[in-house]
């Protein structure tokens, strides 16, 4: 029987939402707000640990969203872009867990994200430890990503704004694509919110 690997969960939800005009983090989605709703999609697999970065407002999302089991950390330098939060957030990590085999990244704002699909990122994980298991958005690969332990000291380098797409997209043998239809929709503006109210809200009187 092979032993379950460590993986930690880090949740990137550190920017501003400009786009939004509104602090996204803390959007009224299903039962409290993406945040919340986005973390309690994370725990219902079973992982080493959750941590979450914030950054722009973290003292009023922390004023608001009450967090049971999750290791909060705060980037000072989140406006250097996701990056940079993705490669704070690993360092810090790294520091407390040195036994993890590997780091699933999701975000914030993928409200749509289902239990089933991560859990389907760590099944294929456990039979090829030492690739990127990413999301396939047709041409490129993207988040939620989990990424091995040989990878990590590429993301404690990130910088920038570009996230994780760098590494994502030169180390194209060692990723393995899975499908997630339309769970990998962001939400960035309020137009896209309204329409993912009005969207869920109908599939529910049909």
């Amino acid at each position: 029987m092979k032993k379950e690997p460590h993986i930690a969960v880090l949740i990137m939800a550190a920017g501003a939402s400009k786009r939004m005009d509104d602090i996204k983090q803390l959007m009224p989605w299903k039962d409290s707000n993406f945040l919340l709703e986005t973390i309690k999609t994370v725990q219902k697999i079973n992982l080493s640990s959750i941590h979450v970065v914030l950054g722009a407002n973290a003292e009023i999302i922390a004023a608001q969203c009450v967090f049971q089991d999750i290791n909060i950390i705060t980037n000072p330098n989140w406006d250097k872009g996701l990056g940079n939060s993705i490669a704070y957030g690993v360092k810090v990590i790294l520091k407390e867990k040195n036994t993890l085999d590997g780091i699933l990244i999701c975000l914030v704002d993928q409200p749509l994200l289902t239990p089933k699909y991560l859990q389907s990122i760590v099944d294929v994980f456990k039979m090829h430890p030492t690739k990127i298991i990413a999301t396939n958005y047709g041409n490129k690969a993207g988040v939620p990503a989990l990424f091995p332990k040989l990878l990590f000291q590429k993301l404690c380098e990130l910088e920038g704004d570009y996230g994780a797409k760098d590494i994502l997209n030169n180390q194209q043998h060692a990723i393995i694509q899975l499908e997630a239809g339309n769970q990998i929709r962001d939400i960035d503006t309020k137009e896209e919110y309204n329409q993912l109210l009005n969207q869920t809200k109908n599939e529910h009187t049909h």
